[in-house]
């Protein structure tokens, strides 16, 4: 009796540390933050990065498959916009060109390197894409095409926005309370059949 309560006990314990703090991305492969689309930019691309509210992108790089810079944009104070359009001269607010974009756009394979400052890690991601490969529509997201929304939802599950220190909310406290509970009575009641017995 005392074995099957305390599978129960236990069973309700990890249910609740579940639900509470959910699944952890622990490991996203390189890219999973990030999306590339087509654009009518300079480079004819543009990538697409979703971020936590604590997040502020501070750089975006373009290089190719030698390691050689041909684009990049710093932003000292970072900033939350969340779409770059690669090459552009005149970059988002906040930002300054370092390494001019020199057209016409490579035709190899390019990586596309994003940094981000917030709590409660920096990140960095990048992403391979071959220009020639990208679609007139759609998100390029881990060398598929999705659409806009499928890549929105796969790209904030990577970035695992509500890790650490998030707010449980009074629902999941409520079962936090309830599991709490079930454990002390079930430890009453152990203790109670110890004491009769010893008796």
């Amino acid at each position: 009796m005392l074995v099957w309560g305390g599978l129960g006990v236990f069973a309700v314990v990890v249910f609740v540390a579940a639900l509470v703090f959910g699944v952890e991305v622990r490991n996203p492969p390189p890219g999973a933050r990030l999306g590339v689309t087509s654009s009518a930019g300079p480079a004819g691309a543009a990538v697409l990065l979703p971020r936590c509210r604590s997040e502020r992108v501070t750089g975006i790089e373009v290089r190719t498959a030698d390691r050689v810079t041909v684009w990049r944009i710093a932003a000292r104070k970072g900033s939350i916009d969340e779409r770059y359009v690669l090459g552009a001269d005149a970059p988002p607010f906040g930002f300054v060109v370092e390494v001019p974009f020199t057209p016409p756009p490579p035709s190899e394979t390019l990586t596309v390197v994003a940094r981000l400052d917030g709590e409660p890690f920096d990140a960095v991601d990048r992403v391979d894409f071959t220009p020639a490969d990208l679609p007139s529509e759609g998100v390029l997201h881990l060398g598929a095409v999705v659409e806009p929304a499928t890549f929105e939802a796969r790209a904030a599950a990577a970035a695992d926005c509500q890790r650490p220190g998030r707010d449980l909310g009074l629902v999941n406290l409520a079962f936090v309370i309830a599991a709490a509970g079930v454990v002390v009575t079930y430890l009453l009641l152990v203790g109670r059949y110890l004491g009769s017995r010893s008796r």
